[in-house]
């Protein structure tokens, strides 16, 4: 993402859709994590994220049923964009992290899977 810096301080901008490639529905913020929880474990149907750690850190693991990649977001000039259909977990919170989380979409309860069986389930029924 830019980050723009000057005598007055720092700024970092994202645009739709030149960095977050969706129009966002909300955004929720996660903070006061103990750092051994954690967050997320689930993928969704349909609704993208796009995370960004505005203070602190935490990692961000995305699993799409086949391969995994693991992004420590560390800096508010960073994000890391979720599609569909990706399980992600987010883990090792710093105890001062602020991850602000933008969705594609406004809270489903029926577009998230919440186990990892069913995530794979629904990878393989969408092959056919």
């Amino acid at each position: 993402m830019r980050r723009i810096t000057d005598a007055r301080g720092s700024l970092t901008v994202g645009e739709v859709p030149t960095e977050v490639p969706f129009a966002p529905a909300r955004y929720f913020v996660v903070f006061d994590v103990p750092s051994m929880e954690l967050r997320g474990e689930h993928a969704h149907k349909q609704c993208q994220q796009f995370l960004i750690c505005l203070h602190g850190s935490c990692r961000v693991l995305l699993d799409d049923g086949a391969q995994r990649c693991e992004v420590t977001l560390d800096r508010p000039d960073m994000g890391v964009f979720m599609p569909a259909m990706i399980w992600g977990t987010q883990y090792r919170y710093s105890s001062d992290a602020v991850l602000l989380v933008f969705a594609s979409r406004p809270y489903e309860a029926d577009d998230y899977l919440r186990t990892y069986d069913e995530f794979l389930a629904e990878l393989e029924s969408r092959k056919t």
